[in-house]
């Protein structure tokens, strides 16, 4: 009698799991994002981006795959893959993979990159950074740079050059 009742409430958290994943809509995609700031962008931040995102003042999306081109901030709540160019900032809150151009660049967490601007910033850096002030947690890469910052390193200020591998 126990194993039949644990029979029942496994079918049944099964059930509610299934349920549960399949109620989930997918995240609308976009082979073009428009914008002058967020809200007034199309389409909405919501949506991820496969292709080319050109913003004004503020533009915000999920997910890039692509070429995102911005003024002033160029934002992804998610994983960028591809090339940012902004004049002022460009911030990831997830991983980053590629190229990261402007005055000010900051990944929260993971990047394959190579980062050129006044100040770059990365939780976790594979690859270059160039900069006037350069900082990031874990390194596996380069820094070039007036201030040269790694925070897992023996030495983690050095003027000019900097690397841990």
């Amino acid at each position: 009698m126990k194993s039949m009742w644990l029979m029942i409430v496994i079918a049944l958290v099964l059930t509610a799991s299934i349920q549960a994943v399949s109620a989930e809509e997918p995240t609308p995609m976009t082979p073009v994002m428009m914008g002058w700031f967020n809200p007034a962008q199309a389409p909405s931040e919501k949506w991820d981006v496969c292709g080319l995102r050109v913003d004004l003042f503020y533009g915000k999306c999920r997910n890039l795959t692509g070429v995102d081109a911005g003024v002033l901030v160029n934002h992804a709540t998610g994983d960028v893959i591809g090339l940012e160019a902004c004049f002022v900032v460009n911030y990831v809150e997830k991983d980053f993979t590629g190229l990261q151009v402007g005055l000010v660049n900051v990944v929260s967490h993971q990047v394959s990159a190579l980062q050129i601007g006044l100040f770059n910033g990365a939780d976790d850096m594979s690859g270059l950074q160039i900069g006037v002030v350069n900082h990031t947690r874990l390194m596996r890469g380069c820094q070039i740079g007036v201030v040269n910052v790694i925070e897992n390193s023996d030495v983690p200020f050095l003027p000019v050059l900097n690397f841990l591998f």
